[in-house]
């Protein structure tokens, strides 16, 4: 065992484990966030939207189709609208998503074979309703028309079983796959909880050696290390291992089984994944850290540089239909290459081979970092090698 590495991990755990901001960043946010994340989305799959429906027929059929709308699990009939209610009110007054409206003569123009239209209001503000609503009324609707077909035919004395290819003769079939509950946690929590991983790690790491200039502790670092630069390095990046792998623990082996999020991929290439990614943010965070003797100009570099991470990663919206320049950032943060490797692995249960052009992409990454560590030593020498007389190496 090489000692001064040794000497230097136990003294990087000791210091960040008494500093305070260093605490905050490693276990009381993620605690707190993990778990406030979690309770956020815990009911998972939408359900009982409240929708106002407008009756403009009062028809048996109309009335049948509002009894359709009500045993939906999706949807939720909070309030009837009378004809001297204004539409656009009713979604602030009565705090509604949606409003059905049946148009007058709906089930004449049924009877009659003649096209009719059940129109739909959705308050897009936020676009998860305006799509589940559609898809509810979808169902509802299909299910509505072919009972009508059925009825109109039995008379004829042909068996409604045979004639229901005619009435849809074409069938979706869909399978899905990763997230077949359509489960906000399962989607949302994993990304925003690895990409807070991403950024607590980053931020702890850009202060490992500004920090110690500024408590005048470097020369004792210096001298634990007997002068090794790549000592003070790797005993430092293992420490700062040892809380980003603990909070990748914390989030996988306590967190998701709280909130019964299943991994269905193979938890060794999730292990090297999660190592790989969590040494290229570490890397990276050591490379700003010596390059800017100031800690604040280095957190702000951290900042800026992490945190349109969420954003640029694809998660939300794909990156192919964002802007070159979007697209382009997206390219230069290392969250948005380990989220592939990451939903592949997580979600979708691909083999090793398939995550190692991630891998090869985060391999990068750490070169970069490395090159960016060595300017950052070549920058600062003066301040970094105290006793030019000792061994650097």
């Amino acid at each position: 065992m090489n000692w001064p590495v040794y000497h230097i991990f136990k003294r990087e755990m000791q210091r960040l484990a008494r500093q305070k901001s260093a605490r905050n960043l490693y276990l009381i946010i993620p605690v707190i966030v993990f778990i406030l994340l979690g309770l956020i989305y815990y009911k998972g799959a939408l359900r009982e939207v409240p929708i106002a429906v407008y009756d403009n027929d009062n028809s048996t059929l109309s009335r049948a189709y509002i009894k359709s709308l009500e045993a939906s699990p999706s949807l939720n009939v909070t309030y009837y609208i009378a004809s001297k209610d204004k539409l656009e009110n009713v979604f602030v007054s009565n705090n509604v998503e949606g409003i059905f409206y049946i148009p007058k003569d709906f089930h004449n123009d049924v009877l009659k074979s003649i096209p009719t239209q059940i129109k739909i209001y959705t308050n897009s503000t936020n676009i998860v309703f305006g799509n589940l609503l559609y898809k509810s009324a979808q169902e509802v609707t299909q299910l509505l028309s072919a009972g009508v077909v059925v009825k109109n035919i039995a008379p004829l004395g042909i068996n409604p079983d045979k004639i229901r290819g005619t009435v849809m003769p074409i069938a979706i079939n869909t399978k899905v796959l990763a997230n077949p509950q359509y489960n906000y946690v399962y989607y949302l929590l994993p990304g925003l909880a690895t990409v807070l991983i991403q950024m607590i790690l980053f931020f702890a790491a850009s202060r490992a050696f500004n920090n110690e200039w500024k408590q005048d502790t470097y020369t004792d670092l210096f001298t634990t290390a007997n002068g090794s630069v790549v000592t003070m390095l790797l005993g430092k990046y293992l420490a700062h291992l040892v809380f980003g792998l603990s909070l990748c623990g914390f989030l996988f082996a306590i967190v998701f089984p709280i909130f019964s999020i299943p991994i269905y991929g193979d938890i060794g290439s999730l292990l090297v994944l999660m190592l790989l990614f969590l040494t290229v943010n570490i890397a990276l965070g050591f490379g700003i850290s010596l390059l800017f003797k100031d800690e604040i100009i280095a957190l702000d570099v951290a900042i800026f540089y992490n945190s349109p991470a969420f954003v640029f990663s694809g998660f939300t919206f794909p990156i192919w239909a964002m802007p070159w320049f979007n697209r382009w950032y997206a390219e230069v943060i290392p969250y948005t290459h380990f989220l592939t490797g990451f939903l592949k692995i997580y979600q979708l249960n691909t083999p090793f081979r398939f995550i190692i052009p991630e891998l090869q992409k985060l391999s990068i990454f750490l070169c970069i970092a490395v090159i960016i560590i060595i300017i950052g030593l070549i920058i600062n020498r003066k301040h970094i090698f105290l006793q030019p007389k000792m061994s650097t190496i």
